[in-house]
């Protein structure tokens, strides 16, 4: 058999495999939901807009205003169904079979593993079990300090560029100041991002996080990894960038695990002497406990958690807490410029609770500042860090009179859920009152929802409002914010999260 006939039996193999899988049940029960047409092969990828404010645009308003609150999409030959429903997003959330993330969550994979994020099924519950006690209101408090040094930090960055400038663009600030934060919070060390700008970690996940998504949105992302990584030269530089943060995690772990080990040997030392003590508190006493420590305890203690498992769980903390804080921030900031009123509210309040003393905020402070914790909210709504989350569906699931075949990504557009005017009146509208009690009796609380709802909602939402809270605060006590006109709008960015097109240039003004 020469090649030219073996050329031809593959083609014909083809079409022919393409044809029954064209008319399968799944395809025709995928593609009985409204829908962009499809192209052969690739399905709608040439309709995807390379750029983040054109994904945003086509995912949360162009298709959702063409098709409803539940269309289909197909990626090559892979359907995804997106939803921005609060009572189909109340079905997938709430429940206990649709937990595992999609197939799409595997362009993830290289960077964070079978982290929180991404594991599904016993790994996950076990995981989620044994991570939660790290969030506990009483170990977060712990945090402050971190919150309010590095905060400092940002303020004492943002004073020194105003001996040479008034616009600033506060984006990137924000971002090396909540990255400072969570590598202290996840793995017990002081990188000092806001003065050190060149360091190659920083660089590398910032890169990391661009690549990834402009694999995503075009067709590398039909090539498997294997093929993508070694013979193309985008996967290879993906490589060396993941390559250098996994080696600098490792090298993290294994420097906690020797100052861990010491202490222990400190311990025994002193049961010797004096009796039995409480191990966490000696670890706090040399330095905050880690969300790093609790893993490498975890592990000595005989949980089923290598070195690779470790290293994946603290790479999705600081994933998951990095840019989605910084987005709110960035985010909130803007709110605040653009309405001046607000800011001007939020300003009193912080005078009433902290008067002319410069002392750090307090967890009892927070609960005190009401007017922000309603300013915050509405920001997360109008501008949601994480905009969509998708979920695999391994099962069947019926939502809005059409049936979900088992094998399809589902996403749920957070961005165009929190703009759904049945539930927000002018929902582009900047209106923190959404969220006084009265104003929320009767809304669907599946409506809402910045940090995911059910079972795997984010595992640390508390954190990072605490940490946004502390921020924001210790800025608006020094500065206020203002917005050039020939700025607006700001354009919203379609990135692994919302990002503010071309960054955030704000006018800041010392207040005294």
């Amino acid at each position: 058999m020469d090649v030219l006939t073996l050329v031809l039996f593959f083609i014909v193999a083809s079409l022919a495999w393409y044809w029954r899988w064209e008319r399968s049940i799944f395809v025709r029960q995928v593609d009985d939901i409204p829908g962009p047409p499809r192209v052969f092969l690739f399905g709608n990828i040439f309709a995807l807009p390379r750029d983040g404010p054109g994904l945003l645009q086509i995912f949360n308003v162009k298709w959702t205003k063409a098709y409803g609150h539940i269309y289909r999409f197909w990626r090559g030959m892979f359907p995804i169904v997106n939803i921005s429903s609060p009572s189909d997003v109340e079905v997938i959330l709430t429940s206990q079979v649709h937990i595992n993330k999609s197939i799409t969550g595997a362009f993830l994979l290289p960077w964070l593993g079978d982290g929180l994020l991404l594991s599904g099924g016993d790994k996950w519950r076990k995981d989620r079990k044994l991570l939660t006690p790290a969030f506990h209101f009483q170990i977060l408090d712990g945090f402050f300090d971190v919150f309010n040094r590095n905060s400092e930090i940002f303020v004492e960055q943002i004073k020194k560029r105003l001996l040479v400038e008034k616009e600033i663009d506060i984006y990137p600030m924000t971002s090396r100041c909540t990255l400072d934060i969570i590598c202290e919070a996840a793995m017990g060390i002081q990188i000092d991002a806001q003065l050190n700008h060149d360091s190659e970690y920083i660089t590398a996940i910032d890169r990391i996080e661009t690549m990834i998504q402009g694999r995503i949105n075009s067709l590398l992302g039909l090539l498997p990894d294997w093929f993508y990584f070694q013979f193309t030269p985008h996967g290879r530089k993906l490589q060396k960038f993941l390559d250098l943060v996994h080696g600098f995690t490792r090298k993290v772990m294994m420097a906690r695990k020797a100052i861990v080990d010491d202490q222990l040997a400190d311990e025994a030392a002193t049961e010797n002497q004096s009796g039995k003590v409480n191990r966490s508190e000696l670890i706090i006493i040399v330095g905050k406990r880690a969300f790093l420590d609790l893993l490498l305890e975890a592990a000595r203690k005989g949980a089923a958690m290598s070195d690779t498992d470790i290293i994946s769980q603290v790479d999705t903390f600081m994933f998951e807490g990095h840019d989605t804080t910084s987005a709110a921030v960035t985010w909130f900031l803007y709110c605040m410029a653009t309405h001046p009123h607000e800011q001007d509210r939020v300003y009193q309040e912080l005078q009433d609770c902290f008067g002319d003393s410069d002392r750090p905020c307090t967890l009892e402070d927070l609960s005190k500042l009401k007017h922000l914790d309603y300013c915050i909210k509405e920001s997360l709504r109008l501008h949601p860090p994480v905009p969509f989350i998708r979920r695999g569906i391994y099962q069947d699931v019926r939502l809005s009179g059409h049936n979900i075949p088992a094998n399809t990504s589902l996403g749920i557009q957070i961005y165009a859920l929190h703009h759904n005017e049945e539930f927000f009146p002018d929902p582009e509208a900047y209106k923190p009152e959404r969220f006084l009690p009265e104003q929320m009796i009767g809304r669907n609380p599946f409506a809402y929802v910045p940090f995911s709802a059910g079972p795997r909602n984010c595992i640390g939402q508390k954190f990072a409002l605490y940490e946004d809270k502390v921020i924001v605060t210790t800025l608006l006590r020094q500065f206020r914010f203002d917005i050039h006109p020939h700025r607006l709008p700001i354009r919203e960015s379609l990135n692994m999260i919302l990002k503010p097109e071309g960054g955030m240039p704000l006018l800041i003004t010392p207040r005294c």
